[in-house]
């Protein structure tokens, strides 16, 4: 390989990035979505069990 070929390959790949780093933030700010619900989740969850704990007798 040249280096004149390198240097267009090279180009291309950088070309690409914008793209893929676009691609990357679609599935980032789906991860965070998903990261919200499941603390929310997780917050009701304890909250059930704290009720459910205070129900039982005390000795």
């Amino acid at each position: 390989m040249t280096t004149e070929e390198k240097l267009d390959r090279l180009t291309d790949i950088v070309n690409a990035l914008p793209s893929t780093v676009a691609a990357h933030d679609n599935q980032i700010g789906a991860l965070i979505e998903i990261a919200e619900k499941h603390e929310k989740t997780w917050q009701d969850l304890q909250r059930q069990w704290q009720a459910y704990i205070n129900t039982l007798p005390r000795q």
